[in-house]
């Protein structure tokens, strides 16, 4: 395939979709290019997530967890490809491969699970948090953040199918506030058809949008472009069978900072009824750019 590659944020169906190379393979020929020069890691967790689920019927996504081996390369195409680790009476279980060249990009494994009655006791937050219509957007933030302005414009035009609004925006971008909860609204700003697990492939997409300053350095905070944040592992488990992100859904984070710039992010998504749909976990290496 040739000409342009690069995905215009338009329309995400575009960026998830798979073009069928072989039996349990498929390929993709467009990218969402991150801010480090390579292939966005939300785009590997949507469009494995989705490659497994072509192989799965009448079952529901329950986890992915991926590996990210080596940084993919924009305007070359990715193959997925989706070995059978189970498929018993109640579970069956994927493992995906992302090739692109003769190098192994991503591995990740998903299960999904036979449906069974969706029961309604599942964990609700158990507090009331400002409404995202009462929020400032990110393009509004950075007028109250001039240290953080050009940063905040370059989050809010790099993915503007979505719309983020920070509940306690102080938490992140001025280092003098100290540690505080980091809460925030995140929607798709498009229509997204309700297919599949398509919602689920674009919540993966969504997942990595954002870095919780829990797991910032003082440095990181002040010059956030100065420093190279690389995800290793992400984990994402699914708690509810109907999932919509075109509606609000407030992801509450938690992060612990480790060792040699290592950090585990963390988060659990709620619906705009408090209930509990998704958690999310990322390990993290945090480093200073080369100078």
């Amino acid at each position: 395939m040739n000409g342009n590659w690069s995905w215009d944020q338009r329309d995400l169906t575009e960026l998830l979709s798979l073009e069928k190379a072989a039996d349990n393979t498929w390929r993709s020929y467009v990218c969402d290019t991150n801010a480090n020069g390579r292939v966005y890691a939300g785009q590997l967790l949507g469009q494995a997530l989705w490659a497994a689920a072509q192989t799965v019927e009448e079952r529901s996504l329950t986890m992915l967890q991926m590996t990210f081996l080596q940084g993919a390369r924009p305007q070359e195409s990715i193959e997925y490809s989706v070995e059978t680790l189970q498929d018993g009476r109640r579970i069956s279980s994927r493992h995906i491969y992302g090739v692109q060249g003769a190098g192994l990009v991503m591995s990740a494994n998903a299960s999904f699970q036979a449906p069974a009655a969706d029961s309604d006791d599942t964990y609700r937050l158990a507090r009331q948090v400002p409404g995202p219509e009462s929020l400032a957007t990110l393009s509004e933030l950075a007028a109250g953040f001039p240290a953080q302005g050009e940063s905040l414009q370059l989050r809010a035009r790099a993915k503007p199918l979505l719309d983020i609004r920070l509940i306690n925006p102080a938490a992140c971008f001025d280092p003098a506030a100290g540690p505080g909860e980091v809460a925030y609204w995140m929607r798709l700003d498009q229509p997204l058809p309700s297919e599949g697990c398509l919602h689920h492939a674009a919540l993966a997409y969504m997942s990595d949008s954002w870095l919780s300053s829990n797991v910032s350095s003082r440095e990181l905070l002040d010059a956030p472009w100065q420093h190279y944040v690389s995800n290793l592992n992400h984990s994402l488990w699914f708690h509810c069978l109907e999932l919509d992100v075109t509606q609000w859904l407030l992801f509450v984070d938690d992060g612990v900072r480790s060792m040699s710039g290592r950090s585990l992010a963390m988060a659990n998504i709620f619906r705009r009824d408090g209930r509990l749909v998704a958690s999310v976990a990322r390990d993290l290496l945090i480093s200073p750019r080369a100078t």
